[in-house]
């Protein structure tokens, strides 16, 4: 898999800028000098192959949106695109897949220095912050924790890289997807977590205290620390 392989979803014929000085990669002309012959696509580009302006490496390089255009549309669609193709290039099949369910984003909304929404995949549903700059976590390895602010609270998120979308920072929200009997069910999973995540805390209501019952009323029906793996400061 090349850093800025087609997994990334942007078009074959895509015209992606250096994020740091600008270079513009030319499918059509190549980099001959580079050992990459014309009409070679970003897509197709080899391991070694760096921006030919500053050096950075490739998933520094990003397809503008047009003036005007939907930035977080067009991040969003690559994503989708990136694990639709991961689902029929390497997880058809696979016994941890729920046939039942389709790659799906939803949810996704501006946040900080990029968006936040839910991924819903055969295999994963997982929460996803999209960086505006590919090259935040550019030194972050996959796997790597970062802890991030929301408004419910402090989280452990994981650094996934994502092609062209750069490294992405993700929380697991559910592993075992046959406990989903269909995509409404998964959907319904998806907004409730990020309810939960982009919820400000509600201040206990000042009350003598309640007894066994009024606890259990008053229980939340899901756990953030369990299913989140929240991390407090």
């Amino acid at each position: 898999m090349t850093p800025g392989g087609p997994e990334a979803g942007f078009a074959a014929d895509a015209r992606p800028a250096c994020g740091s000085c600008g270079a513009v990669y030319d499918a059509a002309a190549g980099d001959p000098g580079r050992d990459v012959p014309p009409g070679t696509p970003f897509g197709g580009l080899p391991d070694y192959w760096r921006c030919p302006g500053c050096h950075g490496p490739q998933h520094g390089f990003i397809v503008m949106a047009p003036p005007g255009g939907d930035a977080m549309g067009g991040r969003v669609a690559a994503l989708t695109a990136s694990y639709r193709l991961i689902a029929e290039r390497d997880m058809a099949g696979v016994p941890i897949c729920n046939a039942a369910l389709a790659v799906e984003a939803l949810g996704f909304r501006p946040h900080g220095t990029g968006w936040i929404g839910c991924v819903i995949a055969p295999w994963f549903l997982n929460a996803v912050l999209i960086p505006r700059d590919p090259a935040r976590w550019a030194e972050r390895r996959d796997g790597d924790k970062v802890e991030i602010e929301l408004p419910s609270g402090a989280y452990r998120f994981t650094a996934a890289r994502v092609g062209l979308l750069g490294t992405l920072a993700v929380i697991p929200l559910a592993s075992a997807m046959n406990v989903f009997t269909d995509q409404e069910d998964a959907r319904a999973a998806a907004v409730l977590a990020l309810d939960h995540l982009m919820q400000e805390p509600q201040p206990a209501p000042q009350s003598d205290q309640p007894d066994a019952s009024d606890r259990e009323e008053t229980k939340p029906a899901l756990s953030r620390r369990s299913l989140f793996g929240r991390a407090r400061r």
